[in-house]
């Protein structure tokens, strides 16, 4: 499917709705993002999903944001199907979140303590709300975080989330399950399917409040390059010494924890992960 393909979809579900097309935002493996106008000139997020891919990952997509209501969690307003050219294309509205992403403002380097502790209980808060759903994220990295004009961060793109209740859709014998490698926790990695849960998003958060705070990936050793840093994720070598005594110079030891081999080793419950984060303010 041919990007100027889906730009007329978008146009022509714009032109339906009494709305305006206004420009690209994003292109993802399974679908691309628009910014447009509603009928009362308010600025929306129009996602258009590529048609031949798998109905059912799209459809627990829109069902975990149905059921996920929370202020750190981008909002869905429209799930619809819209035929275009006797092609019919399932299209999602949500809010349009308009100050950029994390992976934006990381390529300046690490940003201040104040910021990542703001940040870190916003997204361990939205996490938790995530789990209560019995839902997985599972794609917790820099570029699916994003900033309202308030200052507030967003998790946002659930393309890849688990839903703990249903039977799983990757394939048993397939030697990584879906992710982000480089943000992905070892049981990911390792599709061991039986442990994952919301500790593995935790591990996840982690390694990005690591790269926002720090500037490095808690399990990288000094002259690593990704691919050699996600296989140490993947074989359990533990986070690096140097990222441990980092964390602890920083006033965030609690990184050190989040990002521990095995889930059992990682905080237990959200509360407990949540109140050992804001006690670090003190520190």
């Amino acid at each position: 499917m041919s990007l100027s393909a889906l730009e007329a979809v978008a146009r022509a579900i714009c032109a339906a709705n009494g709305g305006g097309f206004e420009k690209l935002l994003g292109q993802g493996a399974f679908k691309e993002a628009f910014l447009v106008k509603t009928a009362t000139s308010e600025f929306r997020a129009l996602k258009i999903l590529k048609p031949g891919l798998s109905s059912e990952r799209t459809d627990r997509e829109v069902e975990a944001m149905k059921r996920c209501k929370h202020v750190n969690i981008a909002t869905l307003e429209t799930v619809a199907t819209f035929d275009h050219a006797t092609v019919p294309y399932t299209y999602l509205v949500e809010e349009y979140i308009d100050d950029g992403t994390l992976d934006d403002r990381l390529k300046a380097g690490a940003i201040p303590r104040d910021a990542v502790l703001t940040i870190g209980s916003a997204l361990i808060d939205a996490i938790a709300h995530v789990s209560s759903h019995e839902l997985v994220h599972r794609d917790i990295k820099p570029a699916n975080i994003m900033f309202r004009g308030s200052g507030e961060p967003v998790l946002v793109d659930f393309g890849l989330v688990r839903d703990l209740r249903k039977s799983s859709v990757t394939v048993t014998w397939a030697t990584c399950g879906p992710c982000t490698p480089l943000y992905a926790s070892p049981e990911q990695l390792n599709n061991e399917k039986a442990i994952i849960g919301w500790r593995s998003d935790q591990f996840s958060l982690g390694v990005v409040l690591a790269f926002a705070g720090l500037g490095m990936h808690p399990f990288a050793r000094s002259g690593d390059d990704p691919e050699q840093t996600v296989r140490r994720v993947e074989g359990r070598e533990g986070p690096a010494t140097e990222f441990i005594e980092a964390a602890k110079k920083a006033g965030l030891p609690v990184l050190v924890q989040m990002v521990q081999n095995w889930p059992v080793e990682r905080f237990r419950k959200q509360r407990d992960l949540l109140k050992a984060w804001n006690d670090q303010r003190g520190s």
